[in-house]
């Protein structure tokens, strides 16, 4: 059963500041937090319509680790995700180098774990990080999680948990079920579809329960399968292959796992939610029916290069795609440490700060906004008062960012 949730597009105005009430701290965001406001101007019908006014905090960017050269251990070759532990560690994937470098809350290098290999301690294609409710660091790699206890000095290695999925699903954030279980995402090609994906929950005895999120139908939206002749591509090459087209700006199905077993989706193209509590039962969260932005010349032209690859790619004779005009109103939802889901909405070409609509439950009780330059990547960390992502250079050099928050 879904419970739908509609915001009025009255309650998505600029926010207004808040004063401080005493010992309260400035960051926490309760749900009373959303004051429910009653104005008396009516509406055709004569009804009053609610405006929710929530507190807005913005983020700077505070702190930056990587360098153009000089100490190895600040030079980045393909950062995957950044995290942070309960001590305000930073903790930073280089997928080239199958490491996690581990910082204090400063920058300052502290230790290393992983390293190419099959090893029990090594990695093989580490992308994200999380902690189990004990406190424990797993590595989500392609085919595995390895299990670490942080130290002040070094990390301590636990066990190595097979995933159910191999090396399908790409990366995803590493959560866990109310119940302690770690949960795995990925792609259910068993079923014969290329687009049903699943969540398992992995019981300690190595069995799996399967939970399937979206029918194909659905999730294929602005996607497109074409069987490519694989001798055609390069000498030694035979059979056939199945490329996945990509709509530029279109429709994508997003994803979010969060802590505790609560998940949620959507499409790029409408502000309508799914979110799904640790219970089973879900609420549909739907904002204003704004359209996204129109793209750029430049987005433009992006699209049009792309389409034309992958005609070349898959043999086509015209454009897998049209290019929208505009953007959908969604650029990505995520769930932050404390279980919040963030709907970060599309932003025109150039703006200088993102903006996420943040949710309690079905609550809107904050607006969040960072500076653009600022790429969560796949796996974003957020916090209250932080979000973690990496900035590139103009000479392409890679480093992790934190962006701190401050209300207005």
């Amino acid at each position: 059963m879904i419970t739908s949730l509609v915001m009025p597009a009255a309650s998505f105005l600029s926010p207004r500041r808040r004063r401080s009430r005493g010992p309260v701290s400035r960051f926490a965001v309760p749900l009373c937090a959303a004051i429910l406001l009653w104005f008396t101007a009516c509406t055709a019908g004569g009804a009053p319509q609610p405006e929710i006014v929530v507190p807005t905090f913005d983020g700077t960017v505070d702190l930056e680790i990587g360098e153009l050269d000089g100490d190895e251990a600040y030079l980045f070759s393909r950062i995957a995700s950044v995290a942070e532990d309960s001590l305000g560690r930073v903790l930073v994937v280089d997928r080239e180098a199958s490491e996690v470098r581990v910082f204090d809350r400063d920058g300052a290098f502290l230790f290393r774990l992983g390293g190419e290999g099959d090893g029990p301690e090594e990695f093989r294609g580490p992308c994200c990080l999380g902690f189990s409710p004990e406190g424990v660091l797993w590595v989500r790699q392609a085919a595995r999680y390895t299990a670490f206890e942080l130290g002040d000095a070094a990390a301590t290695y636990l066990r190595v948990q097979r995933r159910p999925f191999g090396g399908q699903g790409g990366a995803a954030p590493v959560t866990f079920d109310a119940d302690g279980r770690l949960i795995d995402i990925g792609s259910l090609r068993s079923s014969g579809e290329p687009f049903v994906h699943g969540r398992v929950h992995v019981n300690a005895d190595g069995s799996a329960d399967t939970v399937v999120l979206r029918e194909p139908e659905t999730a294929a939206a602005g996607h497109r399968t074409v069987v490519v002749d694989m001798s055609g591509l390069a000498e030694g090459f035979r059979g056939t292959a199945q490329l996945y087209l990509y709509q530029p700006h279109g429709p994508l199905w997003l994803r979010a796992h969060g802590p505790g077993g609560v998940w949620a989706s959507a499409s790029r193209s409408l502000y309508a939610v799914e979110l799904h509590a640790a219970d089973g039962s879900v609420t549909e969260i739907v904002g204003p029916p704004d359209p996204g932005p129109p793209l750029s010349p430049e987005e433009r032209e992006y699209a049009r290069s792309r389409l034309e690859r992958d005609m070349e790619r898959g043999n086509l004779d015209e454009p897998a795609f049209e290019i929208p005009e505009r953007k959908g109103p969604l650029a990505d939802i995520f769930f932050d440490q404390a279980g919040r889901l963030w709907v970060e909405k599309a932003a025109a070409d150039g703006a200088a700060m993102v903006e996420a609509d943040v949710y309690e439950g079905a609550a809107l009780v904050a607006r969040y906004r960072w500076p653009s330059h600022v790429d969560p990547r796949a796996v974003p960390w957020a916090t209250e008062t932080a979000l973690y992502g990496i900035t590139t250079d103009e000479l392409g050099v890679e480093r992790a960012a934190r962006v701190r928050f401050e209300p207005r």
